[in-house]
Protein backbone atom coordinates (compact mmCIF):
# COMPACT_ATOMS: atom_id res chain seq x y z
CA UNK A 1 0.00 0.00 0.00
CA UNK A 2 1.12 3.53 -0.73
CA UNK A 3 2.68 4.90 2.48
CA UNK A 4 0.66 8.08 2.15
CA UNK A 5 -2.62 6.12 1.98
CA UNK A 6 -1.60 4.08 5.03
CA UNK A 7 -1.01 7.25 7.03
CA UNK A 8 -4.47 8.57 6.07
CA UNK A 9 -6.15 5.29 7.15
CA UNK A 10 -4.34 5.29 10.49
CA UNK A 11 -5.31 8.90 11.14
CA UNK A 12 -8.96 8.10 10.42
CA UNK A 13 -8.91 5.20 12.88
CA UNK A 14 -7.39 7.42 15.54
CA UNK A 15 -10.34 9.83 15.16
CA UNK A 16 -13.26 7.43 14.49
CA UNK A 17 -12.61 4.59 16.98
CA UNK A 18 -12.69 6.74 20.14
CA UNK A 19 -15.88 8.45 18.93
CA UNK A 20 -17.51 5.08 18.25
CA UNK A 21 -16.39 3.71 21.60
CA UNK A 22 -17.74 6.80 23.36
CA UNK A 23 -21.04 6.51 21.51
CA UNK A 24 -21.48 2.86 22.53
CA UNK A 25 -20.66 3.68 26.16
CA UNK A 26 -23.07 6.62 26.23
CA UNK A 27 -26.06 4.76 24.82
CA UNK A 28 -25.59 1.74 27.12
CA UNK A 29 -26.19 3.85 30.24
CA UNK A 30 -29.86 3.82 31.38
CA UNK A 31 -31.41 7.19 32.08
CA UNK A 32 -32.33 7.15 35.78
CA UNK A 33 -35.80 8.43 36.72
CA UNK A 34 -35.05 10.42 39.84
CA UNK A 35 -37.80 11.24 42.33
CA UNK A 36 -38.41 14.91 42.94
CA UNK A 37 -41.13 17.00 44.55
CA UNK A 38 -44.32 16.41 42.56
CA UNK A 39 -43.24 13.04 41.13
CA UNK A 40 -45.77 10.22 41.09
CA UNK A 41 -44.18 7.14 42.59
CA UNK A 42 -45.31 3.51 42.69
CA UNK A 43 -43.59 1.43 45.37
CA UNK A 44 -43.58 -1.47 47.80
CA UNK A 45 -42.85 -0.69 51.43
CA UNK A 46 -42.97 -1.74 55.05
CA UNK A 47 -42.66 0.55 58.05
CA UNK A 48 -41.18 -0.48 61.38
CA UNK A 49 -40.10 0.82 64.76
CA UNK A 50 -37.28 -0.57 66.90
CA UNK A 51 -38.29 -1.70 70.41
CA UNK A 52 -35.65 -3.23 72.68
CA UNK A 53 -33.52 -4.02 69.64
CA UNK A 54 -36.32 -5.74 67.71
CA UNK A 55 -37.82 -4.43 64.46
CA UNK A 56 -41.62 -4.35 64.79
CA UNK A 57 -43.70 -3.83 61.65
CA UNK A 58 -46.51 -1.28 61.99
CA UNK A 59 -47.60 -1.09 58.33
CA UNK A 60 -46.93 -2.70 54.93
CA UNK A 61 -48.41 -3.25 51.49
CA UNK A 62 -46.34 -6.42 51.00
CA UNK A 63 -48.17 -9.73 51.55
CA UNK A 64 -44.89 -11.55 52.24
CA UNK A 65 -44.26 -9.24 55.18
CA UNK A 66 -47.83 -9.09 56.49
CA UNK A 67 -48.18 -12.88 56.51
CA UNK A 68 -44.83 -13.64 58.15
CA UNK A 69 -44.85 -12.95 61.88
CA UNK A 70 -41.63 -14.86 62.51
CA UNK A 71 -39.26 -12.86 60.31
CA UNK A 72 -41.38 -9.72 60.59
CA UNK A 73 -42.87 -9.48 64.11
CA UNK A 74 -45.65 -6.94 64.39
CA UNK A 75 -46.10 -3.80 66.51
CA UNK A 76 -49.23 -3.62 68.70
CA UNK A 77 -50.91 -1.19 66.31
CA UNK A 78 -50.30 -3.27 63.17
CA UNK A 79 -53.43 -3.62 61.02
CA UNK A 80 -53.75 -6.39 58.43
CA UNK A 81 -55.31 -4.72 55.39
CA UNK A 82 -55.31 -6.64 52.10
CA UNK A 83 -55.38 -6.52 49.13
CA UNK A 84 -51.65 -5.95 48.93
CA UNK A 85 -50.98 -3.67 45.98
CA UNK A 86 -48.26 -1.08 45.21
CA UNK A 87 -48.59 2.29 46.90
CA UNK A 88 -49.05 5.20 44.50
CA UNK A 89 -47.86 8.46 46.05
CA UNK A 90 -47.57 11.95 44.61
CA UNK A 91 -44.57 13.31 46.48
CA UNK A 92 -45.42 16.47 48.41
CA UNK A 93 -49.20 16.05 48.11
CA UNK A 94 -49.63 15.32 51.82
CA UNK A 95 -50.87 11.79 51.18
CA UNK A 96 -47.97 10.40 53.23
CA UNK A 97 -46.22 11.79 56.29
CA UNK A 98 -43.71 14.55 55.52
CA UNK A 99 -40.60 12.54 56.43
CA UNK A 100 -41.59 9.72 54.08
CA UNK A 101 -41.91 12.06 51.09
CA UNK A 102 -38.69 13.87 51.94
CA UNK A 103 -36.87 10.53 52.13
CA UNK A 104 -38.10 9.54 48.66
CA UNK A 105 -36.66 12.65 46.98
CA UNK A 106 -33.41 11.75 45.22
CA UNK A 107 -34.16 8.03 45.01
CA UNK A 108 -34.62 6.47 41.56
CA UNK A 109 -36.80 3.95 39.77
CA UNK A 110 -35.54 0.43 40.46
CA UNK A 111 -33.83 1.47 43.68
CA UNK A 112 -34.55 0.20 47.19
CA UNK A 113 -33.45 1.53 50.54
CA UNK A 114 -34.35 2.59 54.08
CA UNK A 115 -35.94 5.94 54.92
CA UNK A 116 -35.46 7.15 58.51
CA UNK A 117 -38.16 9.51 59.80
CA UNK A 118 -37.66 11.41 63.10
CA UNK A 119 -40.76 12.06 65.24
CA UNK A 120 -41.13 15.71 64.16
CA UNK A 121 -41.47 14.59 60.53
CA UNK A 122 -43.65 11.60 61.39
CA UNK A 123 -46.48 11.50 63.92
CA UNK A 124 -45.18 14.29 66.14
CA UNK A 125 -43.60 14.40 69.56
CA UNK A 126 -45.16 13.12 72.77
CA UNK A 127 -47.67 15.39 74.50
CA UNK A 128 -47.04 14.69 78.18
CA UNK A 129 -50.45 16.07 79.17
CA UNK A 130 -52.06 13.10 77.40
CA UNK A 131 -50.35 10.57 79.69
CA UNK A 132 -52.09 9.52 82.92
CA UNK A 133 -50.61 7.56 85.81
CA UNK A 134 -52.99 4.87 87.09
CA UNK A 135 -52.42 3.09 90.39
CA UNK A 136 -51.93 -0.65 89.97
CA UNK A 137 -54.29 -1.29 92.90
CA UNK A 138 -57.62 0.28 93.74
CA UNK A 139 -60.98 -0.20 95.41
CA UNK A 140 -64.66 0.36 94.67
CA UNK A 141 -67.81 0.22 96.82
CA UNK A 142 -69.88 -2.93 96.59
CA UNK A 143 -73.03 -0.83 96.35
CA UNK A 144 -73.07 2.15 94.01
CA UNK A 145 -75.54 4.92 93.33
CA UNK A 146 -75.61 6.24 89.76
CA UNK A 147 -77.78 8.94 88.28
CA UNK A 148 -80.24 7.62 85.74
CA UNK A 149 -78.27 9.34 82.95
CA UNK A 150 -74.95 7.96 84.23
CA UNK A 151 -76.38 4.44 84.21
CA UNK A 152 -77.83 4.60 80.70
CA UNK A 153 -74.69 6.29 79.36
CA UNK A 154 -72.45 3.65 80.93
CA UNK A 155 -74.45 0.46 80.28
CA UNK A 156 -76.28 1.57 77.10
CA UNK A 157 -79.58 0.11 78.37
CA UNK A 158 -82.45 1.16 80.62
CA UNK A 159 -82.42 -0.41 84.10
CA UNK A 160 -84.47 -3.47 85.05
CA UNK A 161 -84.61 -4.47 88.72
CA UNK A 162 -82.75 -7.72 89.37
CA UNK A 163 -81.05 -7.71 85.97
CA UNK A 164 -77.44 -8.94 85.77
CA UNK A 165 -75.12 -6.84 83.60
CA UNK A 166 -71.40 -6.65 82.93
CA UNK A 167 -69.58 -3.59 84.16
CA UNK A 168 -67.93 -1.83 81.20
CA UNK A 169 -65.39 -0.37 83.65
CA UNK A 170 -64.33 -3.49 85.55
CA UNK A 171 -65.54 -6.34 83.36
CA UNK A 172 -67.19 -8.17 86.26
CA UNK A 173 -70.93 -8.77 86.87
CA UNK A 174 -73.18 -6.19 88.51
CA UNK A 175 -76.83 -6.41 89.50
CA UNK A 176 -79.47 -3.70 89.32
CA UNK A 177 -80.96 -3.60 92.83
CA UNK A 178 -83.51 -0.81 92.30
CA UNK A 179 -84.09 2.44 90.48
CA UNK A 180 -86.32 5.46 90.14
CA UNK A 181 -86.53 8.30 87.66
CA UNK A 182 -83.47 9.94 89.19
CA UNK A 183 -81.13 7.19 90.43
CA UNK A 184 -80.13 3.60 89.77
CA UNK A 185 -78.68 1.45 92.56
CA UNK A 186 -76.32 -1.34 91.51
CA UNK A 187 -74.26 -3.95 93.33
CA UNK A 188 -70.82 -5.15 92.22
CA UNK A 189 -70.66 -8.95 92.56
CA UNK A 190 -67.26 -10.16 91.30
CA UNK A 191 -65.65 -13.42 92.38
CA UNK A 192 -62.47 -12.91 94.32
CA UNK A 193 -59.37 -14.01 92.45
CA UNK A 194 -61.08 -14.20 89.05
CA UNK A 195 -59.47 -12.27 86.18
CA UNK A 196 -61.91 -9.96 84.38
CA UNK A 197 -61.39 -8.35 80.99
CA UNK A 198 -63.23 -5.03 80.53
CA UNK A 199 -62.33 -4.96 76.83
CA UNK A 200 -63.37 -8.14 75.03
CA UNK A 201 -60.57 -9.66 72.98
CA UNK A 202 -57.84 -7.58 74.65
CA UNK A 203 -55.82 -9.86 76.90
CA UNK A 204 -53.26 -7.25 77.95
CA UNK A 205 -55.68 -5.32 80.18
CA UNK A 206 -57.49 -7.06 83.02
CA UNK A 207 -58.70 -6.49 86.59
CA UNK A 208 -58.49 -9.00 89.44
CA UNK A 209 -60.49 -8.47 92.67
CA UNK A 210 -58.47 -9.77 95.61
CA UNK A 211 -60.59 -9.06 98.71
CA UNK A 212 -63.82 -7.67 100.10
CA UNK A 213 -63.12 -5.28 102.95
CA UNK A 214 -65.02 -4.64 106.17
CA UNK A 215 -66.12 -1.23 104.92
CA UNK A 216 -68.03 -2.88 102.04
CA UNK A 217 -65.43 -2.10 99.39
CA UNK A 218 -63.79 -4.42 96.87
CA UNK A 219 -60.00 -4.24 96.56
CA UNK A 220 -58.61 -5.05 93.12
CA UNK A 221 -55.48 -4.72 91.04
CA UNK A 222 -54.71 -4.31 87.35
CA UNK A 223 -52.80 -6.88 85.29
CA UNK A 224 -51.64 -4.95 82.23
CA UNK A 225 -49.07 -5.46 79.48
CA UNK A 226 -46.88 -2.68 78.17
CA UNK A 227 -47.84 -1.72 74.59
CA UNK A 228 -51.45 -2.90 74.85
CA UNK A 229 -53.76 -0.70 72.75
CA UNK A 230 -57.31 -0.16 73.99
CA UNK A 231 -60.41 0.31 71.79
CA UNK A 232 -60.40 4.09 72.31
CA UNK A 233 -56.85 4.30 70.90
CA UNK A 234 -55.11 4.88 74.22
CA UNK A 235 -52.32 2.44 75.06
CA UNK A 236 -50.20 1.25 77.97
CA UNK A 237 -46.81 2.95 77.62
CA UNK A 238 -45.25 1.98 80.98
CA UNK A 239 -45.87 -0.61 83.67
CA UNK A 240 -44.23 -0.27 87.08
CA UNK A 241 -44.66 -1.91 90.46
CA UNK A 242 -47.13 0.67 91.78
CA UNK A 243 -48.60 2.35 88.70
CA UNK A 244 -48.91 2.16 84.92
CA UNK A 245 -49.20 4.88 82.30
CA UNK A 246 -52.24 5.22 80.08
CA UNK A 247 -51.08 7.12 77.01
CA UNK A 248 -53.60 8.92 74.78
CA UNK A 249 -51.00 10.05 72.23
CA UNK A 250 -51.04 8.29 68.84
CA UNK A 251 -49.07 5.06 69.26
CA UNK A 252 -46.38 6.18 66.78
CA UNK A 253 -45.99 9.66 68.30
CA UNK A 254 -42.52 10.28 69.66
CA UNK A 255 -41.04 7.31 67.81
CA UNK A 256 -38.42 7.22 65.06
CA UNK A 257 -39.91 5.44 62.06
CA UNK A 258 -38.09 3.32 59.50
CA UNK A 259 -39.43 2.52 56.04
CA UNK A 260 -38.02 -0.04 53.63
CA UNK A 261 -39.03 1.07 50.12
CA UNK A 262 -38.67 -0.59 46.72
CA UNK A 263 -39.30 1.93 43.92
CA UNK A 264 -41.23 0.31 41.06
CA UNK A 265 -41.99 3.31 38.85
CA UNK A 266 -41.41 7.06 38.75
CA UNK A 267 -43.41 9.50 36.58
Amino acid sequence: MDPRKLIIVLMALVIIVPIAAYSVYYYEQPKLKIIKDGSTVSLWYYGYIIVDGTDLIFDTNMASVANNNTTYPKAPDFTYHPPFTPLNDTVGSGQMIKGFDQGLIGMAQGQSGIIVVPPNLGYGNINESLISKINISGYVSINQELTFNQFTSLFKVFPVSGELLTSPIYGWPVQVKSYNQYYVYIQNIPQIGVQYFPYQGISGFSIIPDSINSNNTISYYFAVTNGTILPNGAYISYVGSTYFELNKNPYLAGKTLYFYVDIIKVD
